[in-house]
């Protein structure tokens, strides 16, 4: 497993190609988007650092989960900036502090766990409790979404894989390859009817789904060598 302080060319591939994408969009578009380019930058670089287990991933988590937002208060989509202000910008000074006790000295990674049969239980118990509940909320006049089992699904589902990134556990990255899809849907339709932001957006989350799956790569042998030290 190689040093998690150390970047490699899909790493690279990662960074650069969200940058230069978006430095297309932008100059493609309407004009220079700069904070669609820092929110697509910064959340690349820090998934990037992330899949790595490398703690310095929450430093640009909170750029991003910042000025996110923002562009989402901005584009209307109220329950994406709700749950990003409430619960992903909290969390990453919460992930920051679990994952410094739990760094190794050597790699500088952090010492990833497979997710247990008790864990799992009690995360599902969790959400059949709170997806229904949320769903009916979401149903509620004052609110009128228009899909509140879908977004009650994807939201209570990212609370859960945010948990499970924070307690640096492996199995987090297949809900995480999931979610991305589900942006990535979102993000087109946004783009298709003229969005600002959209464009940028839908490439951030392209290249985060290719993140996701790096990342249940890197992990697993992250869960492998944090159990048994002599593992390469």
């Amino acid at each position: 497993m190689e040093n998690a302080r150390t970047l490699n060319w899909f790493d690279w591939f990662l960074i650069l190609g969200t940058t230069a994408v978006s430095i297309a969009s932008s100059l493609l578009g309407d004009g220079w988007d700069p904070l669609g380019f820092i929110v697509a930058v910064t959340g690349i670089i820090n998934l990037v650092l992330c899949a790595k287990g490398n703690i310095w991933n929450y430093l640009f988590g909170i750029i991003y989960n910042a000025i996110y937002v923002y562009i989402a208060w901005h584009t209307k989509l109220y329950a994406d900036a709700a749950i990003y202000l409430c619960y992903y910008l909290p969390m990453q000074f919460v992930g920051w502090a679990h994952w410094k006790k739990n760094q190794n000295a050597d790699s500088g990674a952090v010492n990833a766990v497979h997710l247990t049969w008790k864990t799992a239980l009690v995360l599902l118990a969790i959400a059949a409790v709170l997806i229904p509940a949320f769903a009916w909320l979401l149903s509620q006049p004052f609110i009128g979404d228009s899909q509140p089992w879908l977004d009650s699904v994807t939201t209570v589902v990212s609370i859960l894989a945010m948990y499970m990134m924070v307690k640096a556990i492996a199995e987090q990255w297949y809900i995480w390859i999931v979610l991305d899809a589900v942006q990535v849907v979102k993000w087109t339709v946004a783009t298709v009817q003229g969005e600002k932001h959209a464009a940028l957006m839908l490439v951030m989350f392209a290249f985060f789904l290719a993140n996701a799956i790096y990342g249940l790569i890197q992990w697993n042998g992250l869960a492998r060598r944090a159990s048994d030290p002599q593992q390469p």
